[in-house]
């Protein structure tokens, strides 16, 4: 791959002001605090923000591309937004010492992909969408099949050593692997729309049970193939937006040259499932996900859904260690049901950056009112702020929370 001058300086001077942090030394007490946490040992609450509206944060200048290469332009864009995150809101995340270029892999799919109506609605930066229901029938499962997965070392090899030359002698450059999203339920959705699902899951439970069948037949599958050939990702610093460290990681028998699933983190949800009872969550998820979550060393639980009255059946997991509990749970409940057994990672309600101005007492209160219900029930938990829409064109208002968030736990 043929770079100019140009783009091979900028690259360089952004990765030496990369290492400049990546090498100090708070990093290491953030990795012990994050493993702290995740192994249900006493320390502090840890705070992160993710998922942010790039296209409003960027006043300054600061995160414009100037690299003309349009793979540099994506590495570039990671470490303008990691360096923009660490100056302005730094929260808990840790800055690892090396440079991680993903590994190259094709799939040839499942036999199905979504199709979106044309009368979808643009809004701003988020378009609502219409689903086209793909399987309506027994019929349409039989178009469902293994996907084929495969590693593409040469091309993976060719990537590292590009890198390498151009910036190895500042920091080392690593292989990373496939994180797994395993958000079975948000997949299907995407393949059926939501009302369809939905009255299937009252009218038509059979055809549920035979599709829910094939699907985890088909993870399972893919599962095995990343296994086999090396794609999965042990050296994970995040799952889902939380710090990932934990001294239990990998497991016995760890080898670099094979990774298992059981050496890494999962996180999944089904978050459409927000709309259904604990019963019929646990009949049609939980049963059929245990097996594959429990392949995994650990598992990180739920996204937007409220999870607070259905902890009773994530216990049927048996490595679950992280559950999220959403702007839309009730906190004292998920407390007292969860106890002392796992993280609640309390997801901040997102709402409060998009209001006409930003409220400082409402953040703190929720952040009151999570402190107050982990403490009561020796819960540990972290503060995590994501799924942000709009600051209002103020990128200030993330490093606001951020000192709101911090200071109250400080003076709790």
């Amino acid at each position: 791959m043929k770079i100019s001058s140009k783009d091979r300086e900028i690259i360089r001077n952004l990765a030496m002001k990369y290492r400049d942090v990546a090498l100090m030394d708070i990093h290491r007490d953030t990795i012990e605090d994050w493993k702290k946490l995740n192994s249900l040992k006493p320390t502090r609450p840890m705070i992160m923000i993710d998922q942010i509206p790039w296209h409003e944060m960027n006043v300054n200048d600061e995160l414009t591309l100037l690299c003309e290469n349009e793979f540099l332009r994506s590495f570039e864009f990671g470490i303008r937004t990691t360096l923009y995150k660490w100056k302005y809101f730094p929260c808990d995340m840790v800055i690892s010492p090396f440079f991680q270029i993903p590994k190259v892999y094709t799939e040839t799919g499942i036999g199905i992909s979504t199709r979106i109506s044309q009368n979808d609605i643009l809004h701003s930066e988020a378009m609502t969408h219409t689903y086209e229901d793909q399987i309506k029938d027994e019929e349409d499962l039989e178009k469902l099949h293994f996907s084929e997965i495969k590693y593409d070392a040469q091309a993976t090899a060719r990537r590292k050593a590009f890198m390498e030359d151009l910036i190895g002698d500042i920091l080392p450059v690593k292989l990373s692997g496939i994180s797994i999203w395993a958000a079975v339920w948000d997949r299907i959705v995407f393949w059926r729309g939501v009302t369809p699902v939905l009255y299937d899951l009252i009218d038509r439970p059979d055809f549920i049970h035979k599709m829910m069948e094939k699907i985890i037949s088909i993870e399972m599958n893919s599962l095995d193939q990343y296994e086999e050939q090396n794609l999965l990702d042990y050296e994970q610093g995040t799952i889902h937006c939380s710090g990932a460290y934990t001294y239990e990681l990998p497991a016995s028998g760890f080898n670099e040259n094979k990774i298992r699933a059981r050496d890494c983190w999962v996180a999944g949800a089904a978050q459409i499932f927000s709309e259904v009872s604990p019963a019929m969550h646990d009949e049609f998820e939980i049963q059929y996900m245990k097996p594959y979550y429990e392949r995994f060393g650990l598992v990180y639980y739920g996204c937007c859904e409220p999870l607070h009255n259905k902890i009773d059946i994530i216990r049927k997991i048996n490595n679950v260690r992280l559950i999220s509990i959403s702007p839309w749970a009730d906190v004292n409940i998920a407390a007292e049901n969860m106890g002392r057994d796992y993280v609640m990672v309390r997801k901040s309600n997102p709402s409060y950056l998009a209001m006409n101005s930003f409220d400082a007492r409402l953040v703190a209160d929720e952040t009151e009112e999570t402190l107050k219900a982990c403490i009561s029930n020796g819960t540990p938990c972290e503060f995590v702020l994501k799924d942000i829409t709009t600051v209002r064109n103020e990128p200030d208002r993330l490093a606001k929370w951020y000192e709101v968030v911090k200071a109250t736990i400080e003076n709790f």
